[in-house]
């Protein structure tokens, strides 16, 4: 390069560095003015801050088949705190696993709110939140929970004006977290710790101890997902990590960690708590199939449903399972499902023994056990009815016989009754038998027809399946694929609901109820006509005041031969007894039986026959008073 170039060069380098410098300041100022356009934006659409708004919340409305209320859900059930009342532990734990810096913080965390924010950027689905106690205030309550897009952003920012300008220039922390406190939905229709602390432990809470506060405590994060009543195993997890951030933020030291987590939820979890709605069973299967078609929570979206529930069978349902002298002890289940034959509706659910809250284990809808005998009508007559041309009048040999690879079948009496009609063998409720009708059916065909009755027997079509050695059905299942052939071979799914409309939008949800015909009249006769014949013979003992012709099948399942020796069990222990009887109006089908079995805790032969009659008997009585025929040959 000449020296007469270089003075040149200098001059445009100097160019470019202005350049440079007008486009950096122009960003600097463009992103400056943005930045003030969009705080004003801001604090021109923020909500005011109304402490009065945190205590309002509309409720779903639940009502009968003819319009008339019967019960809310997400009713406000709240008692107010104040500050003062509140433990130093019961603060320091929800301080530590919402807030750490709650006291020091003017609404705004600045280094949390980067930490997550990369970490979040980042990936990494551990990296926390970046809301303070006064943003969850400000985001539950009068922004939304908006997190992705435009929209996020704006109502993160939102947040943190409101937070900052709003409610920590106006309150002070301890009102703060005196709202905080009292505004939180904490499970089991409880809003606010002090009914919550009711609701779980029966004390007040001033009263609480270290173990439950931390779970307490950790119901403000996800309320639903750790309420105790829904599940425990994921409450106490949630109560430990409570416990180690308190530790981890200096709180507890380490002995009183470890002491406080050998204390479980279950422990601390009000024994005389009693579940206080009529209906709870039937709302518990009515929310569960709302959330699941819906994707919606009754107890969260305020809704007017239109519900299937008739509650004069639902308080009958409730005596007999409430009434300790119909079973055997205090620890032995029963599940029950009633179905109207007309439209498939559910009218009455009997959920379990012994419940102490909302939404908890479903012994009617969740169980998956083995249907033993109840299978028969499907698996095995239905189809060979159906399919090969069969006729109750149809011979079967009962005679000593082996399943295809060879294994020996026998019946629960070890002896053989020789040729008999379908009639009888199914009346009888013989193994051999059906297992022969079983395999001279197609099993695609087979496995088409026990489908299309919602039953599900899993990935494969096992030959046990003949005689219900599978588990896959509960007392719903069992009570809808009787009720089809209750209505002549025609199927609908159950359902508790028939209308949902959205209280704040005023939007309707119509369920479309589908009736498909499955089977043909012929078969549905066929079955009819011998389960009816089964209940004269005495296939659920004698019941007495019969108005209507009731058609019935029962199974039993057995324990193995490894479960007899490993508790010392008398060689006819069993594992479910089931009755399902069914008329032209009602399917009713109930489960008797442990949820594990033990050397106390199991049932005989003679205890499941008992227990299924006494249940079937007393059902029977009310709802089988009129006078009606089923399809019947």
């Amino acid at each position: 390069m000449s020296p007469r170039e270089l003075p040149r060069l200098k001059v445009v380098k100097k160019k470019k560095k202005h350049i440079f410098l007008k486009i950096i300041l122009s960003l600097i100022i463009i992103t400056f003015f943005s930045a003030l356009l969009f705080f004003d934006y801001i604090a021109t659409n923020a909500p005011e801050f109304n402490p009065d708004n945190l205590y309002t919340k509309e409720s779903t409305v639940l009502l009968y088949n003819d319009n008339t209320e019967f019960a809310r859900l997400g009713e406000q059930n709240r008692e107010l705190v104040k500050y003062e009342e509140l433990p130093q532990v019961l603060i320091d734990a929800i301080i530590s696993a919402e807030d750490s810096r709650f006291f020091e913080h003017k609404g705004f965390d600045l280094p949390r709110f980067v930490k997550a924010s990369l970490g979040q950027l980042s990936g990494n689905d551990k990296a926390g939140g970046a809301s303070t106690i006064t943003m969850q205030l400000s985001k539950n309550f009068f922004t939304s929970t908006e997190s992705r897009g435009i929209e996020g952003i704006v109502r993160k920012f939102t947040d943190i004006y409101i937070s900052v300008f709003k409610i920590e220039k106006e309150y002070t922390k301890e009102e703060i977290l005196e709202y905080y406190v009292n505004a939180q939905y904490l499970g089991a229709y409880s809003y606010g710790v002090k009914q919550a602390s009711l609701t779980y432990f029966g004390k007040n809470v001033s009263d609480l101890t270290l173990s439950e506060s931390a779970m307490l405590a950790g119901l403000f994060n996800l309320p639903y997902t750790y309420d105790p009543y829904n599940d425990i195993e994921a409450c106490e997890q949630r109560k430990n990590t409570v416990l180690d951030l308190m530790y981890r933020h200096g709180y507890i030291s380490d002995e009183q960690r470890a002491d406080a987590k050998k204390i479980t939820v279950e422990s601390m979890l009000d024994k005389n708590k009693e579940n206080n709605n009529t209906y709870q069973d039937f709302i518990d299967t009515l929310v569960d199939q709302v959330i699941k078609e819906t994707g919606n929570n009754p107890y969260v979206v305020p809704m007017v449903i239109h519900t299937t529930l008739n509650p004069d069978i639902q308080v009958t349902v409730n005596k007999i399972m409430n009434n300790s002298k119909n079973f055997k002890d205090n620890v032995i289940q029963t599940g029950i499902a009633i179905t109207s034959v007309d439209n498939g509706a559910i009218l009455a659910i009997g959920a379990g023994r012994n419940k102490t809250g909302v939404r908890q284990y479903n012994y009617a809808t969740m169980i998956k056990r083995h249907p033993g005998s109840t299978i028969k009508p499907f698996m095995d007559y239905g189809p060979l009815f159906e399919y090969n041309g069969a006729t109750p009048s149809t011979v079967l040999a009962d005679t000593p016989y082996t399943y295809s690879d060879g294994t020996p079948i026998t019946d629960a009496d070890r002896q053989y009754r020789g040729n008999m009609t379908i009639k009888e063998a199914l009346a009888q409720s013989r193994n051999i038998p059906a297992l022969r009708a079983f395999q001279q059916v197609d099993k695609n065909k087979i496995a088409n027809y026990v489908h299309s009755f919602g039953i599900d027997y899993g990935p494969n079509l096992y030959e046990s399946a003949s005689i219900g050695a599978f588990e896959g059905v509960s007392p719903l299942t069992m009570s809808a694929a009787y009720g089809a052939y209750a209505r002549g071979g025609y199927y609908i799914e159950p359902y508790s609901y028939t209308k949902i409309v959205y209280r704040q939008t005023g939007i309707e949800y119509n369920r479309t109820i589908k009736r498909t015909q499955i089977c043909s009249l012929q078969t549905a006769k066929y079955i009819n006509d011998i389960l009816i014949y089964a209940l004269n013979q005495g296939a659920i003992g004698k019941i007495d005041h019969l108005n209507t012709e009731v058609a019935v099948k029962t199974g039993t399942s057995t324990v193995g031969g490894t479960a007899i020796r490993q508790y010392n069990l008398s060689a006819d222990a069993i594992l479910d007894s089931w009755a399902c009887l069914y008329s032209r109006e009602y399917s009713i089908a109930l489960w008797y039986g442990y949820d594990k079995i033990s050397h106390q805790y199991y049932m005989s032969t003679n205890d499941g026959t008992v227990g299924r009659k006494i249940l079937a008997a007393k059902l029977s009585k009310v709802l089988f008073q009129t006078n009606s025929k089923l399809y019947t040959s």
